[in-house]
């Protein structure tokens, strides 16, 4: 009798795990997708695709060696962001791999390393560190950070752009 009821305790524990599992995961891919809309607008230059994923007045910034070697911070408002991400001329491709992403209620971080390409030529790498909040059931980028680096990017496992 007792190990029947370690048993059905132990099934017992088990299930709720199983279901925030499982919750976790589509979250995940709901946080995965924002992130892949996000490139595909860069992509597309679609400016109303990429207001639709970001929260209006957010932050952004990235960080890049100058020409002394110094570390230089850009730090972008949320519409010069947009523009910036929706501007028309050449085509502008960035690819990222093995993702991170943390959750925590409502809040969440992708960290992945990226390539970034220009009408099909690279022109540099770095590490993405986006925030998101979930808003009425979706998940939108609060802030973008990224570095930006042009010397001793590893090769992506993506392999070259099509």
């Amino acid at each position: 009798m007792n190990k029947f009821l370690i048993m059905v305790s132990l099934l017992g524990c088990s299930l709720p795990i199983t279901a925030v599992s499982a919750q976790s995961v589509n979250e995940e891919a709901a946080i995965i997708a924002t992130i892949d809309a996000l490139f595909e607008g860069l992509r597309k230059q679609d400016r109303a695709g990429l207001e639709a994923i970001t929260v209006p007045g957010s932050l952004n910034i990235s960080s890049s060696p100058d020409n002394a070697g110094e570390v230089r911070l850009t730090v972008l408002g949320y519409q010069e962001l947009i523009t910036a991400l929706s501007r028309a001329g050449a085509a502008r491709i960035e690819r990222y791999w093995d993702a991170t992403v943390l959750i925590q209620g409502s809040i969440a971080v992708f960290w992945a390393p990226y390539d970034f390409h220009i009408d099909g030529k690279f022109s540099h790498c770095g590490i993405d560190s986006f925030q998101l909040v979930k808003q009425e059931g979706k998940w939108l980028i609060s802030n973008l950070s990224w570095t930006r680096e042009v010397e001793n990017c590893p090769e992506s496992p993506l392999g070259p752009i099509n």
